[in-house]
């Protein structure tokens, strides 16, 4: 019979995306170092879990049912990258009436530095205006 296991970065990749999938602010803890950087494109950077964990709530109050479809990864020998589709149902008429209850998805990538199994660096590559494109509608200035 033939065993395959994964890598430990994938299954460390795996787990923090499941649990920025959960709607559960202290999800991701488990799997970040207590002083890790978090850099998003369209968030900002953020250090230090409780900073993390207060732009995770704070999105998950907006987007309650934000989720990362992962869709592929690439090990190095300090972390790994990996390729996902945002997405989540607009709760409101934040984007026109028309986009109320409609769901959006994003493109995007991420890359982790892992320090003694847990990650110590995450940066999220995506753009915003995809939002909008992703809703049928123009992009805002």
């Amino acid at each position: 019979m033939e065993t395959t296991s994964e890598h430990p970065h994938i299954t460390l990749a795996r787990n923090l995306f499941a649990a920025w999938s959960s709607g559960n602010a202290d999800a991701p803890a488990p799997y970040l170092h207590p002083d890790a950087v978090l850099y998003d494109t369209v968030g900002g950077r953020h250090h230090g879990w409780s900073t993390i964990r207060k732009f995770f709530d704070d999105g998950n109050a907006i987007w309650s049912d934000l989720n990362f479809d992962v869709g592929a990864y690439w090990v190095s020998d300090s972390g790994v990258a990996l390729r996902w589709v945002m997405s989540a149902t607009v709760p409101d008429d934040r984007f026109g009436p028309d986009a109320k209850g409609k769901k959006w998805t994003v493109d995007g990538m991420t890359e982790l530095t892992i320090v003694d199994a847990k990650v110590s660096y995450e940066a999220d590559h995506w753009n915003g205006a995809q939002i909008m494109n992703s809703l049928g509608l123009p992009a805002r200035k």
